[in-house]
């Protein structure tokens, strides 16, 4: 077992005086400057000839400083050359002992300094010492002198040959506390002793007195008040030097020994007797000390190293380092210096692991794991000493074939895997995996020593003698590699959620991992391994794959890396059985998912129509992408004169709607082309019986509740039923459009109709002629031919198609109202109209709804009577008045029709009649008053201006002609134009727009332009680029001339230049949200319109 304490020499022929033995002062080793642990109170050789003197000094080094009692003289000296300060610091004199507060550790601490205790004759004087100076002393008084004296905090231990005595410096008052010599009375010369004290910690105090024959000796523990405490400790004879290392104490008895006690119970636990001939015990606060014993288990190199090769650099300062001790007690031989240091536990584990005894070990780990904390300081070496000891653990448990236990050590134990992984040759790896791995020379030489997982397990069947020993040893292996493969999943897990991770190990574990999982046929794991963010080593994974045949994790291997061709290769070689992989699972899905993360348009090809010749449906998806930039890769009519030709003829139609409804094509060719599919399985449908009776039956539905709807209208007529009647046509269901929508799931026909009239609705780019003599042909597609009749303007067929035909009555009145444009109405909203022409209307659209409606009335009222020709009509004259005119209207009506069934529409259609004369009336009235109110305004500026004299010589600045008449008008530039002229002067005022989209602008137009801010496009509205720009400081100059400069005529009306009105509806809605669209677009041209009016009209106004 070894001793708690070891004797480590370090320095070896340094003479020291012979008076060292009789120096007892207390002293401390404190760190030195640039950070090297070392110094403290130390006796200097009278040979250095520093001093000159046959005396030797004393040395207690303080942070950069140093101070030297030499020949009663106190003195301080520079570190680390040790040369006197010139000022500042001025030695003292006559000083018999001195110490500094150990609680201070020798630190300057703050602004107070390091306390320092000087003791004279007959006085103690303290001092604040600092880097360059000292304060004033405070002093005491010290009637018996003093040969020792030492210091915690507020409190000083001094001793003359006699006594020990207590000082609390706060109030200067001295405790007596025991003799130094036991049974001997006060101030007996009997016996005498070099006083020995020394502070062990918070306040607490070690004396040790003598009995009268000097022979024996104990130790008293004591607090700064004289109180004793703990128990007493017993030495043979008087110590000649104390040092403590908490919490043990060392004492330095006669004949060479040293013992150690324990402080907490008082026990001896050690006793020593160095080699060297031992003068004193120094203690410090601590100095790196190098352990041999230590180095030889706990000395980092790299594994094939040789050991008399030395590292440098870093390297070299590491792997110092770690077999380095802190050691605060020193002894002072006569030509020696060695450190007192306590063994550290890894040697004792070491020694344990030596014998075999593995358990005792582990405990001895455990009780060291505990010490560990946040603020041991060393708790970075007990660290290491706590791998070492589960490395080796680990290590013997493996010589033992206990892989369970062993593995879980290592684990613990922090040892590089690579080193593990090098224990199995047949796991892949990389021929000098562990070349560069750094570990304990302690584990180096276990791991040499074991040799190979196979060999252990060889050499272990060897010793058993068993017969069966091969296949126990195949099992045992097997069982080794298993446990390895759990403990290197464990340790990548754990590892990879370190910070700054090294790629060669990660690359070393990954490649072992996928070797051992190829082995074991573990798909799932391999699988998921090769997914992640692995590091595995290419060459030798690749080459593993393939000998092993795992093709479909090869293939995974090249998408992770990118290798998509070859992915791509072996999926497709798997899937037509050319290769044979059991965990191949990917789908034909898979694969064209991964061709839609790929921008390979040859990849993308040559793999995506081979998917296509397996699953259309699968393989149209490569080929039809969301995203519009990955859509341009693809030529779309390449695609349609492929597809002709190996797809069916819904392959075919899924990609035409894809083109056209998704990709918005304004190709002709591609909406001639799926308009024709949808007409060719429509006609195949109806050709079938079954499919041509189902949906004969549909149609009939819908027609049998327009019937239903009729026979509810043809109800007898009251006057507050007729006031009461719902406008609209709220009791119909819907449409025959949406209609056929709602059975488009059960019926394929209505279906395609339903698909076939959207894009008939919405589209633009088709001949509706042509299309016409396709659907003609088929006697089903009523609605179709309507709306393609209404394409080429031919509504009174379209309606007489859509009333009389198909029943149709709520999607004929929608279309009226839409103006012979298929829309649906807006949810919600009603289907009659005001009783007024709407004002936001277009003239040309109200005109359009005009001639419409009275198309639809004519064929209403050709109607019999039990078909509810009447009811039809009176409800079209009650919810669209605003449109059918009385005065032609009346004409059409049967004689014998009563006015009370006429009731509704009468009162509308006079009210409307009565408010617009008014209007009329009111708008004159307004207009004659302007007209007054302007010519007012112009007589006084006739009167304010006076005449305007022409000459002969006076030419219309915008003609260039002679004015030879005396109707003219003079521009706000005071230029002279004909009348005729000035009426096509225009003003622009700012406005965000383009003049020339509006109206046919000559080229001898002058613009005008008041608001220079904004004169927004004006020169490219006009051919002569003429421009004239008034600033704002012109304006109110030129304000009363405003009225003169722009007189708006009759010629100023607007004249189209693209020959639109204001107002212009967009085609090519559908019948889902067309409606929705149209009244949002009537209001943005009825507000657009008033604005434009406002623009011609309202400069007076301004």
């Amino acid at each position: 077992m070894s001793k708690p304490f070891t004797v480590q020499p370090l320095l070896r022929g340094v003479s020291l005086d012979d008076a060292a033995d009789s120096s007892s002062s207390r002293s401390h080793l404190d760190r030195p400057p640039a950070g090297v642990q070392a110094g403290g109170s130390s006796p200097v050789s009278k040979s250095t000839g520093i001093f000159g003197r046959n005396i030797r000094p004393l040395v207690e080094s303080l942070d950069s400083f140093a101070i030297v009692l030499c020949d009663s003289t106190l003195s301080f000296y520079r570190l680390p050359d040790f040369l006197p300060f010139q000022q500042g610091l001025q030695p003292i004199k006559g000083v018999t002992a001195f110490c500094e507060d150990s609680s201070q550790k020798g630190y300057l601490t703050g602004d107070r300094g390091v306390r320092l205790c000087i003791t004279k004759r007959r006085t103690i004087q303290f001092y604040n010492l600092f880097e360059s100076s000292i304060s004033e002393p405070r002093e005491l008084n010290l009637p018996n002198g003093a040969l020792v004296v030492t210091r915690w905090d507020n409190t000083v231990c001094v001793a003359d040959g006699n006594d020990f005595n207590l000082i609390d410096t706060r109030v200067g008052r001295m405790i007596p506390v025991l003799p130094v010599v036991q049974s001997a009375p006060s101030g007996s010369n009997s016996t005498v002793l070099k006083p020995v004290c020394i502070p062990i910690a918070g306040d607490e105090f070690l004396l040790a007195s003598a009995t009268s024959s000097g022979q024996t000796a104990i130790g008293i523990f004591c607090t700064g008040s004289g109180e004793p405490v703990r128990g007493t400790l017993q030495w043979s004879s008087y110590p000649r030097a104390l040092a403590v290392e908490f919490p043990y104490v060392m004492a330095l008895l006669r004949g060479n020994v040293i013992e150690v006690h324990n402080i907490l119970d008082q026990k001896q636990v050690d006793r020593l007797e160095p080699p060297i001939e031992t003068r004193t015990l120094i203690q410090g606060s601590g100095m790196a000390v190098w352990m041999s014993a230590l180095a030889k288990v706990l000395t980092l190199q790299q594994y094939n190293q040789d050991r008399r090769r030395t590292e440098s650099g870093r390297s070299q300062q590491e792997t110092g380092r770690i077999p380095s001790v802190l050691a605060r007690v020193l002894i002072a031989g006569a030509d020696s210096v060695s450190a007192l240091v306590a063994t550290p536990p890894v040697l004792h584990a070491d020694n344990l692991l030596q014998k075999g005894r593995v358990e005792e070990a582990l405990l001895l780990s455990e009780k060291m794991a505990a010490t560990i904390s946040a603020g041991n300081l060393h708790r970075d070496r007990l660290q290491y000493e706590l791998d070492y000891i589960y490395q080796k653990s680990g290590l013997i448990y493996l010589g033992e074939t206990l892989f369970d236990d062993g593995f879980g050590l290592l684990q613990r134990g922090k040892l590089d895997p690579r080193v593990i992984i090098s224990m199995f040759p047949d796991v892949l790896q990389k021929p000098d995996i562990v070349s560069h791995v750094i570990l304990f020379q302690g584990t180096r030489d276990q791991v040499t020593q074991l040799g190979t997982v196979p060999h252990i397990i060889e050499r272990t069947m060897s010793k058993s003698g068993s017969e069966q020993e091969t296949e126990y040893g195949k099992v045992l292996l097997k069982n080794a590699k298993d446990i390895f493969l759990h403990y290197l999943e464990r340790y990548r897990k754990e590892y990879m959620t370190r910070r700054g991770h090294r790629e060669a190990l990660l690359e070393a574990i990954d490649t072992a991992l996928l070797g051992l999982l190829v082995d074991n046929e573990d798909d799932v794991k391999l699988r998921r391994l090769l997914e992640s963010d692995n590091s595995c080593a290419e060459d030798l994974s690749e080459q593993k794959l393939q000998q092993s045949s795992k093709h479909f994790a090869l293939s995974i291997w090249y998408k992770v890396r990118k290798n998509y061709k070859a992915t791509l290769s072996i999926w497709k070689k798997l899937f037509l059985g050319e290769l044979v992989d059991n965990s191949f699972d990917i789908e034909l899905k898979d694969m064209a998912m991964l061709l839609l993360s790929i921008h390979d348009i040859a990849l993308i090809e040559e793999y995506g129509w081979w998917i296509v010749e397996q699953d259309e449906t699968i393989g149209l998806k490569i080929f039809m992408p969301g995203d519009s930039k990955r859509a341009a890769m693809f030529d779309p009519d390449r695609i349609i004169d492929r597809l002709k030709s190996n797809i069916s003829q819904d392959g075919l139609l899924n990609y035409m709607e894809y083109i056209v409804f998704h990709r918005k094509s304004e190709s002709t060719t591609h909406h001639d082309i799926l308009i024709h599919i949808y007409i060719e399985n429509i006609a195949r449908l109806v050709a079938d019986p079954a499919s041509s009776g189902r949906h004969t039956e549909v149609v009939g539905q819908f027609i049998k509740q327009q019937e239903e709807y009729i026979l509810g209208l043809c109800k007898p007529r009251t006057t507050g039923a007729a006031i009461m009647e719902p406008t609209a046509m709220e009791h119909s269901h819907s449409t025959f459009i949406s209609y056929l929508q709602s059975h488009a799931k059960s019926d394929p026909v209505c279906n395609y109709r339903f698909k076939l009239c959207q894009l008939l609705q919405s589209s633009k780019f088709y001949d509706p002629a042509d299309v016409l003599s396709k659907v003609d042909p088929i006697p089903f597609l009523k609605i179709e031919k309507a709306i393609l009749l209404s394409r080429l303007e031919k509504y009174e067929y379209c309606i007489k198609i859509m009333a009389v035909e198909l029943k149709d009555y709520k999607g004929v009145e929608i279309f009226c109202l839409n103006a012979g444009v298929f829309r649906s109405p807006r949810r919600g909203a009603k289907i009659s109209a005001s009783e007024s022409v709407p004002s936001k209307e277009s003239l040309m659209d109200v005109e359009r709804k005009k001639e419409l409606f009275m198309i639809l009335l004519q064929e209403y009222l050709q109607m019999a009577q039990d078909q509810g020709g009447m009811a039809l009509t009176l409800r079209l004259l009650d919810s669209q008045s605003s449109y059918l005119d009385l005065s032609e209207v009346i004409h059409l009506l049967p004689p014998f029709w009563s006015v009370e069934l006429l009731q509704q529409y009468l009162l509308r259609s006079l009210r409307r009649s009565y408010h617009e004369l008014k209007e009329v009336q009111i708008a004159k009235g307004l207009s004659l008053g302007e007209n007054l109110r302007i010519s007012e305004e112009l007589f006084q500026l006739y009167e304010t201006q006076g005449p305007v004299v022409i000459s002969a010589d006076d030419i219309c600045h915008i003609c260039g002609t002679a004015v030879a008449d005396t109707v003219f008008m003079r521009t706000v530039d005071m230029k002279i134009i004909h009348l005729h002229c000035g009426s096509s002067v225009m003003l622009n005022c700012g406005g965000l727009f383009n003049l020339e989209d509006y109206m046919n602008m000559p080229e001898e137009v002058t613009i005008y332009v008041l608001d220079s801010r904004r004169p927004v496009n004006l020169r490219n509205a006009f051919w002569n680029n003429e421009v004239i720009v008034f600033h704002e400081s012109d304006l109110d100059k030129e304000l009363t001339l405003e009225k003169e400069a722009i007189i708006f005529t009759e010629e100023n009306e607007y004249v189209p230049r693209n020959g639109r009105g204001w107002e212009s509806d967009e085609d090519g809605l559908d019948a889902n949200n067309g409606d929705d669209d149209n009244d949002d677009d009537d209001d943005d041209d009825d507000d657009e319109n008033d604005r434009r009016q406002r623009r011609r009209t309202g400069i007076d106004t301004e």
